[in-house]
């Protein structure tokens, strides 16, 4: 069976959410028809616009444009101040609505989501009619408009999901891509950030097809992994699963909100090494061990995303949970300034068992976990980070 893969992505979430939550509480005008923004306030930093309205994207004023800026196009903006845990309850309901639906579902941010349709068909039938269907509940019970991408795959769905907006379904089949894909700009590819968009640009490449088509070793020369990934969602290759939690699991983990957004690789890592350490202390008093490893990014217009992997073997030692989060950081920055960097394990258990399927390898992770216990018991009678692995000592980097 050909795989389905569907995105639902909330229309100007923040802006919707805002323009309900102004309508219960007696506001006479809905928001959205006005020219409006959601903004943070002109008195901080964060005076930035992280969402418009239709009549003010028409005017030119959309995130993440200085709030000061988009008086000078328009003086009786509306402005409205975010409320961030009123957006989560509004996530919490329609997520938690999709999950009653659908057992395989991804959360992409706090306004999207993935849903691996395929086991789904023969329940609810063909995946373009069901998606109006529930395109249409949505809009009729929560009160905002969702878009929703088709594609055989995760980023075939989400760039099918960024088409024309708002309240729409798209398709973005594989044998659509040639005719709807390659003639956007290159800056509408997903994960192509406006330091990628410039690099492609100084090379010739303005469209997605030219991308699709440029000698990728020369890409690969220029761009590194970051070039290979961006080639490849060019021609629609992401063999990514849905990455789905069942919700009994429980976990820990840390983040931090940066004073300023920052592009620095190093300062990023620095924060992922201690929130390893901090998580591998907790998992070892609790005699915990994790399976599934998460790292949280929020960029400057206050989108967040996640990226998770499943390990084969259940860790709890530092330089293991260290090293994986690089990994999965390394996946998920498009290089764009970072506002919050977070880091969560999940699937714990009291078992650490370890697949037999390469030994020589599996000898070498018996041995490293009786090194760590013998050094934890040295740090906790002489102090925390007395004694620690040379191999660490260059892993920010």
């Amino acid at each position: 069976m050909e795989r389905i893969v569907l995105h639902i992505d909330v229309n100007s979430a923040f802006l919707s959410w805002s323009a309900i939550k102004l309508l219960k509480e007696g506001f006479k005008k809905d928001i959205r028809n006005e020219i409006s923004v959601v903004s943070g306030r002109e008195s901080t930093r964060n005076g930035i616009i992280v969402a418009s309205s239709i009549p003010a994207k028409k005017l030119g004023i959309r995130a993440p444009m200085n709030l000061r800026d988009a008086r000078k196009i328009n003086k009786d903006i509306i402005v409205v101040h975010p409320d961030y845990y009123f957006y989560m309850e509004c996530s919490k309901k329609l997520f938690g609505f999709i999950r009653s639906l659908f057992e395989e579902v991804e959360q992409f941010s706090i306004d999207e989501c993935f849903v691996e349709y395929t086991p789904s068909r023969r329940m609810y039938g063909d995946e373009v009619k069901f998606a109006y269907k529930l395109k249409n509940y949505i809009k009729k019970k929560y009160g905002f408009t969702v878009n929703i991408g088709i594609g055989n795959n995760k980023l075939l769905a989400k760039m099918a999901s960024d088409f024309e907006k708002p309240d729409k379904v798209h398709t973005l089949y594989t044998n659509e891509i040639k005719e709807k894909m390659w003639p956007l700009d290159i800056s509408d590819l997903f994960m192509a950030g406006k330091s990628s968009t410039a690099r492609l640009r100084r090379m010739g490449i303005n469209t997605i097809g030219e991308l699709a088509n440029y000698d990728k070793n020369k890409l690969y020369f220029y761009m590194k992994s970051m070039g290979k990934m961006l080639y490849e969602y060019a021609n629609g290759i992401d063999d990514s699963k849905v990455e789905y939690e069942n919700r009994e699991r429980k976990g820990i983990g840390f983040s931090r909100t940066l004073e300023d957004d920052t592009e620095d690789k190093n300062l990023l890592f620095s924060y992922l090494n201690t929130f390893s350490s901090d998580i591998s202390d907790y998992l070892k008093k609790k005699n915990k061990y994790c399976g599934v490893i998460v790292v949280t990014i929020r960029y400057k217009d206050f989108k967040t995303y996640n990226h998770q992997i499943k390990l084969k073997n259940n860790i709890n030692d530092k330089e293991s949970i260290f090293k994986y989060s690089k990994e999965l950081f390394n996946k998920l920055w498009n290089l764009e300034p970072v506002r919050l960097i977070g880091l969560r394990v999940t699937d714990l258990s009291s078992n650490n068992d370890i697949q037999l399927s390469l030994f020589d390898e599996n000898e070498k992770v018996l041995k490293d976990k009786e090194l760590d216990k013998l050094m934890d018991s040295i740090n906790d009678k002489l102090g925390k980070d007395t004694v620690y692995k040379a191999s660490l000592i260059d892993k920010n980097k």
